[in-house]
């Protein structure tokens, strides 16, 4: 089974009217889903939910539950560097985070230390990238920088975080760890909405962020229409094995 997690405007192609409140020992999560797809919205239904506010937990063991092994994540982000434009894609092969408050772990009573040697699976990446080849569509990759939200960064921040990485949002984190945690699939797909504070001339808006995703919907939309329909075979890669090769027995 394939999850996409993002937003609401992704329903247009997948079509699931069947709604499910999901119980999990770390809340509820909001799923709509057939019997091949899972569409998780992370921010709610009518994007209410702030970045740090976020079950990320109970988003991630709501999906294991379900049957799920392959996960896109769709992610809005700004960009850190001018050639990273506004309008393109971005895929991520590498993280860091800054963020504070979040339940990042499933595993509190044992010890598990997971391998993020590679933190997305280097098989849907590769579809991602064919998908995103075959449709002519600008991308770059290369290392997420995941803040706590949910204000913008300081232009000092991002000064730092410019020599760390090459873009900065605030939702991969903990999703993609959790992911592996529970030996699942996961990768992203980035919309560059906007050059982050102080890389751009112009002040930050919230308006600019949106406006751009507007303009990238069809775009995003097709990439999601495309994995969906992938002909997907069995897992040949690291994430399977997640807990094999990190747990101390």
């Amino acid at each position: 089974m394939i999850a996409i997690i993002g937003g609401t405007g992704i329903n247009k192609i997948l079509k699931l009217n069947n709604k499910e409140t999901i119980t999990t020992p770390y809340g509820t999560a909001e799923v709509m889903r057939n019997d091949k797809i899972v569409l998780l919205l992370r921010h709610g239904e009518k994007h209410t939910i702030p970045p740090h506010k976020i079950n990320y937990r109970a988003n991630i063991y709501a999906l294991k539950k379900l049957g799920v092994e392959r996960i896109l994540s769709i992610n809005s982000v700004g960009s850190l560097n001018l050639s990273l434009k506004p309008g393109t894609f971005f895929i991520p092969n590498d993280f860091m985070e800054f963020t504070k408050k979040r339940e990042e772990t499933f595993y509190e009573d044992r010890v598990v230390h997971i391998d993020l040697t590679y933190p997305f699976c280097p098989e849907l990446i590769k579809v991602l990238k064919s998908i995103l080849d075959k449709n002519n569509f600008e991308y770059s990759e290369g290392t997420y920088i995941c803040t706590e939200g949910p204000r913008f960064e300081t232009k000092k921040e991002i000064s730092f975080y410019k020599t760390l990485g090459d873009v900065v949002g605030m939702t991969l984190y903990p999703e993609v760890v959790l992911a592996r945690e529970l030996e699942m699939c996961y990768v992203s797909i980035c919309n560059i909405t906007n050059y982050a504070c102080g890389i751009s001339k112009n002040p930050l808006t919230v308006e600019e962020v949106l406006k751009k995703i507007d303009e990238m919907e069809k775009k995003i939309l097709k990439v999601v229409d495309d994995f969906v329909n992938y002909p997907f075979g069995k897992r040949e890669c690291i994430c399977k094995d997640a807990i094999k090769l990190g747990e101390i027995k």
